[in-house]
């Protein structure tokens, strides 16, 4: 018997519904859709591929441009000495004295203009745009996993209203039979036929039902609150759950959902991924070490700067920036990158085993659920057997009040065992599905 019909069998709704009827899977889209963790996923993914676009940038000339505007407040000048530029036949020395050229103290500009390619850093640039694409991968991984953590924690929500719901109707029912009950024998205690102690035990035992009943409401709503929640409503949105919408998963053997689990379940693709990016970190920290050489061309232009100084100078050529020693700074660092690759390898391993554990718990916590399922399947039936041999009893006097009590009381903490069981099932399907870790 699937999950499905079992609860179909288990669970009436009232007629008249406080909102729209809402599937599980209706339930899962809109969570999909509409929740804010998940939505701030992929805002951090957008994020990423632009961390990628921006390291790929780096590759292309980069273009700088350096503009002052001051008021000079010395003179700047050139002092020609006596004869500093020769002495000559019949004209004598050049300049015949010390000569003294200034330029004028008014508003000046200096511009600065510089394009530079990168050649020796391309190497480097490459490193760090493949670890930018981790990143985003990465990120990527990060949606998928909190995209099945929130179908998770939506079906598990579902599965608990659903509980809630039966666990309602069976105390609705037994306040019904209960009242019933207390009519019947307040006639007959009138008519002198019940003891007043029997009417006295099944009033007392229908406060306590309505009592468990109004207990029962917090807990429901709360759970139709969290849901609402995760789907990005309003947490006061009426609605009502389907029980034929929860399908019973499909069945895999042990070895077949560990071997899926290590292919596809988010934790490991990223231990992967952030084992792969210390591998480049590591051999980012070794690029470091190269000498950055690029062709570079520069324009310098004054404006009322000087009236003896040339007011525009362009040059052209091959720029080279190399830290000779930096105080085994490099070194360190390349050695650091190397220890994370180690851990991060070291990480991976611990994934992996962690996940293997976690499938073959959640796989033993199916069977178990499905052996609870069967178990309480048959206490059910049972049940439903004492109660109605135990009214055929008391209708010919031949039980006790108490013991048809005792009967429709089990009979309906068996209903609201066997409908926990089946949503126990449902509740383990769910997290084994989410330990394989597979998108839908």
């Amino acid at each position: 018997m699937s999950c499905a019909a079992a609860f179909a069998a288990f669970l009436v709704f009232p007629a008249v519904l406080q909102g729209q009827t809402l599937t599980l899977n209706e339930a899962i889209h809109l969570a999909e859709a509409h929740n804010r963790s998940l939505q701030i996923a992929q805002l951090d993914q957008r994020k990423a591929a632009d961390e990628t676009k921006v390291a790929q940038s780096y590759r292309f000339p980069s273009f700088s441009l350096t503009a002052l505007a001051a008021q000079p407040l010395s003179s700047l000048g050139l002092t020609f000495p006596l004869g500093s530029l020769g002495t000559y036949p019949n004209i004598g020395p050049i300049p015949g004295k010390t000569t003294t050229l200034q330029g004028p103290l008014k508003p000046s500009g200096i511009f600065f203009a510089n394009a530079t390619q990168p050649l020796s850093q391309q190497w480097k640039i490459g490193l760090q745009t493949q670890f930018a694409r981790l990143g985003q991968r990465i990120s990527e991984q990060q949606v998928r996993a909190t995209r099945q953590a929130t179908v998770n924690e939506v079906r598990c929500l579902y599965y608990g209203i659903l509980q809630a719901e039966s666990g309602k109707k069976s105390l609705q029912a037994t306040v019904e039979f209960l009242r019933e009950l207390d009519r019947n024998i307040g006639q007959d205690e009138l008519q002198r036929v019940a003891l007043r102690a029997d009417l006295l035990n099944v009033q007392a035992q229908l406060a306590q039902a309505e009592y468990e009943l109004l207990k029962l409401e917090d807990p429901l709503q709360t759970q139709k609150q969290q849901l609402n929640q995760l789907m990005g409503r309003e947490v006061d949105t009426p609605f009502e759950v389907d029980a034929m919408s929860v399908i019973e998963a499909e069945g895999l053997d042990l070895e077949e959902a560990r071997a899926r689990a290590l292919a596809s379940r988010p934790e490991i693709l990223l231990a992967r991924l952030k084992a792969q990016q210390a591998t480049l970190g590591r051999k980012i920290a070794n690029a470091d070490r190269i000498p950055d050489v690029g062709l570079s061309a520069t324009v310098v232009e004054t404006v009322n700067l000087s009236n003896i100084l040339p007011n525009r100078l362009i040059t052209a050529g091959v720029q080279m920036n190399w830290d000779v020693f930096d105080w085994g700074r490099k070194r360190k660092k390349a050695d650091e990158a190397r220890s994370n690759e180690e851990e991060a390898s070291l990480q991976l391993k611990d994934t992996e085993a962690a996940v293997v554990i976690d499938v073959t718990h959640r796989y033993r916590q199916v069977a178990e659920a499905k052996k609870e399922v069967e178990v309480t399947g048959r206490l059910q039936s049972a049940a439903q057997e004492l109660v109605r041999v135990t009214l055929n009893q008391y209708a010919q006097k031949a039980a006790l009040l108490s013991d048809l009590l005792k009967a429709q009381s089990n009979l309906a903490d068996v209903h609201h065992q066997a409908t926990r069981a089946l949503l126990d099932l449902a509740t383990a399907q769910a997290n084994l599905e989410k330990a394989i870790g597979e998108d839908e």
